[in-house]
């Protein structure tokens, strides 16, 4: 099953060129999503590589549990082919726009509301055919999971804002979508949500989503029809009839909470920490998903106040929107941790081809800035 169009040629003709010449290469896809990635814009010697072009899906085997496509396809035409087969992947991935595509989706790293339960975006990346900063393709992992062996950087992949190479192709493991699914909701403070997705942790109730927010405990089942109707029984809380919007607005990342201007000093974060970490002493409106993985925070609260307070629970934070007043987009690495980053980002574009300003810097920083053209 190929369809679409392959332009590797001509990705890799660009790449080649800019390591040449010394310019850098901003890689995107519809733009959608550049913000997230390039927070502060590209420098004065950065064009862009515009991958959207790139599409396609390669191969579906619904009975292998496989799928293989380029990166340029849109998340929702991708979503149509694996719905239409029974199938999906497992990180419920966002679909912000509907010309999102599967590569920004996979730089950005981000895993929807059903992680805890299945699979998060990084483990269901089976393998990758990318570009390196020299226009060199490499191939790394492949489409069933005895393949991922050793150093696994098609994972690396995942979260890398375009930093560690241009993906080409990507191959995700896939799960049979739920036969039935069933949303309830109960009123309940952010602490007894969190006591309460603790205990249910424990059981092997068919849970696709534990969030919160405003009061609201919201809960989402889905699996076979007769254990989603048991466990509804069980958990004893009313039908929400805004649970399949809501669950598909903070999939795509579109609820109020999450879209509506910052005013002021005001910051959005997103905050990682273990699950049962009880709420955290800091001031502002929070909303709660992966049963307390991922919390956001919309609040006044100075950088360097909220991110050692999350260190100390052993979360770390991103800055989503707002003023960055001089800290970091996101969360500083330990001095090891960064240095290695650099070093797999060097190994893989050694020209410090790829600008992606948020990760590790590349250890090649004082390229000088060619005349412009």
């Amino acid at each position: 099953m190929k369809t679409g169009i392959d332009q590797t040629a001509m990705l890799a003709e660009r790449i080649r060129s800019a390591s040449a010449t010394g310019h850098r290469l901003a890689i995107t896809g519809s733009g959608s999503q550049r913000a997230l990635a390039f927070p502060e814009g590209f420098a004065a010697d950065v064009y862009p590589l515009e991958a959207s072009g790139h599409h396609g899906i390669v191969n579906l085997a619904p009975s292998e549990l496989v799928v293989s496509v380029r990166t340029g396809t849109p998340v929702m035409e991708l979503q149509a082919a694996l719905e239409e087969s029974g199938m999906m992947l497992p990180f419920e991935p966002a679909m912000p726009t509907p010309s999102s595509t599967v590569g920004g989706m996979v730089a950005l790293g981000l895993s929807g509301a059903r992680r805890p339960w299945t699979a998060s975006l990084r483990d269901a990346v089976l393998g990758t055919r990318i570009l390196n900063g020299r226009g060199e393709t490499l191939r790394f992992g492949g489409e069933v999971m005895k393949n991922v062996a050793g150093f696994d950087v098609s994972r690396l992949m995942a979260g890398s804002l375009g930093g560690l190479g241009m993906l080409l192709e990507i191959s995700f493991k896939l799960l049979p979508a739920p036969a039935c699914q069933a949303w309830l909701r109960r009123e309940a403070s952010a602490a007894a949500f969190i006591e309460q997705a603790r205990d249910w942790g424990r059981t092997a109730l068919p849970f696709s989503g534990l969030a919160w927010a405003d009061g609201v405990m919201r809960i989402r089942l889905g699996g076979g029809e007769e254990a989603v109707q048991e466990a509804a029984e069980r958990l004893g809380a009313e039908t929400d009839d805004e649970g399949p919007a809501f669950w598909m607005q903070l999939r795509d990342r579109h609820l109020p909470f999450l879209t509506r201007p910052v005013s002021g000093n005001e910051r959005l974060w997103r905050l990682s920490l273990p699950p049962a970490t009880p709420p955290l002493d800091l001031p502002g409106e929070w909303l709660l998903n992966w049963g307390g993985g991922e919390r956001w925070l919309r609040s006044t609260i100075a950088p360097d106040t909220l991110r050692p307070a999350v260190e100390a629970a052993g979360g770390h934070a991103r800055l989503w929107s707002g003023d960055p007043d001089g800290a970091a987009w996101l969360h500083p690495r330990p001095a090891p941790q960064a240095r290695l980053e650099g070093e797999v980002r060097a190994a893989l574009d050694p020209d410090g081809v790829f600008f992606a300003p948020l990760i590790a810097p590349h250890p090649r920083t004082t390229r000088a800035t060619p005349e412009p053209d």
